[in-house]
């Protein structure tokens, strides 16, 4: 049984799905070579991916790093830890610089690892009785999927600090207020609301799409006045590529907000 479960019957639209689902989808080398292997697959032209979903089988969407198997021989191997460490850094450093947009839909328990993994996305959707928390510190180890330098990123250095010094779980609905995640919903309607959120990012056109994920998340690293010449340089980079905003601003111009946009 393939510990990855691969669904494009979406146009635009690539769902992996982790399939661990009697190990709560924890991690290990095999699950992050097929994920790496996956997204890297998505870049492919002809593929037209615009879309990446990242999922979990059963009842959870990962619990982390399998513990199991990075200790099967006895005492951890330093080794075999650096490179699953390595590995997860290497597929959460691919899903930033994705040209697709990125959404987790998370459901259950993501921790740890799994709540590094879902630091990487650029869309979080939970259920709202998820269970979302770095438990490092708990197990007296220390992040190493970018977990410390994501997580304050995203929710602020106190009150990342928070849940990284404590190890204390938040449910979905925390995530979403304190903006981890962009939305929460009941668990019943995940599958359905992620897929809405998915189908509606397909339909955009795919270098619009790159490029504003592309400048958003670089110009989020930069001083305010690089990221507005980076913002400039780029819309003129996408008018040379492509004619779709050129025809979309004629098509607004002559049928104001009743016009539809063109075909990408």
């Amino acid at each position: 049984m393939s510990t990855l479960l691969l669904d494009d019957s979406h146009p635009g639209i690539h769902i992996l799905t982790l399939n661990r689902p009697e190990r709560l989808n924890a991690l290990d080398g095999l699950l992050l070579d097929h994920l790496i292997a996956s997204v890297r697959d998505c870049s492919s032209p002809e593929k037209d991916i615009r879309v990446i979903v990242i999922r979990g089988e059963g009842r959870a969407f990962s619990s982390g790093a399998d513990l199991k198997w990075l200790t099967s021989g006895g005492a951890t191997d330093s080794a075999l830890l650096l490179t699953f460490q390595d590995k997860l850094q290497e597929l959460c450093e691919l899903l930033e610089a994705a040209d697709q947009a990125v959404i987790a839909s998370v459901h259950g328990l993501a921790l740890a690892g799994g709540l590094e993994l879902t630091l990487a996305c650029d869309l979080v959707i939970v259920a709202e009785d998820a269970e979302l928390g770095d438990e490092h510190i708990l197990r007296n180890l220390l992040p190493g999927g970018g977990g410390s330098q994501r997580l304050p990123r995203k929710i602020g250095l106190q009150r990342g600090l928070y849940h990284l010094l404590t190890g204390k779980r938040m449910s979905g609905l925390e995530a979403e207020r304190i903006g981890l995640a962009m939305q929460a919903v009941p668990a019943a309607e995940l599958p359905n609301a992620t897929l809405a959120l998915a189908k509606g990012l397909a339909k955009t056109d795919a270098r619009a799409l790159a490029a504003m994920k592309l400048m958003t998340r670089r110009g989020m690293e930069l001083p305010l006045k690089e990221g507005l010449w980076l913002e400039r340089r780029m819309q003129h980079r996408y008018r040379s590529q492509s004619s779709a905003m050129d025809n979309s601003m004629a098509n607004f111009a002559t049928h104001g907000k009743t016009g539809q946009p063109p075909n990408s």
